[in-house]
């Protein structure tokens, strides 16, 4: 009779075992659909994340082409610029337009190195003397281009 119990016993704890592991499978399908339907959701987020990007982007591309329209006239564009002194004390970046007058972008630098104003000064652009009284573009000043500005000793 024991030994009949003790037989009914291991069956049941064989068929426990059994819907254990059926039960552990069913689990760890369960969490890898979980960790999915996570991972789907947090690329949805990045995307729209990147579309928000992408449409802001494309908003200020816009803006920008509007306030090029508004500043510029056709045939104009602007262009960056660098500075430095043959002292190197200088050393100044700014933009203008192709068609300004060169005493303008000169003025400009002025505001920032005020103990250059009372000198003469003369600049230079590829190894050529600029011509003050000429727009940028006539002085063939391009963009990118480095300007040295020297001062003539009294």
């Amino acid at each position: 009779m024991i030994k009949k119990q003790n037989e009914i016993y291991k069956n049941k704890i064989n068929e426990l075992e059994k819907k254990i592991k059926d039960l552990e499978l069913i689990i760890k399908e369960k969490d890898n659909k979980i960790n999915g339907y996570i991972k789907i959701k947090e690329f949805k987020n990045i995307s729209n994340d990147n579309n928000n990007y992408i449409n802001k982007i494309k908003e200020l591309e816009i803006e920008i082409e509007k306030y090029k329209n508004y500043c510029l006239s056709p045939g104009e564009k602007l262009i960056t610029i660098k500075f430095i002194s043959t002292d190197q004390t200088i050393k100044f970046n700014t933009f203008a337009k192709n068609s300004d007058i060169f005493t303008k972008l000169e003025n400009s630098l002025y505001e920032y190195y005020p103990q250059y104003k009372e000198s003469e000064n003369y600049f230079l652009v590829n190894g050529k003397k600029v011509n003050k009284h000429k727009t940028i573009e006539e002085n063939r000043i391009n963009d990118n281009d480095i300007l040295t500005l020297g001062v003539f000793d009294e």
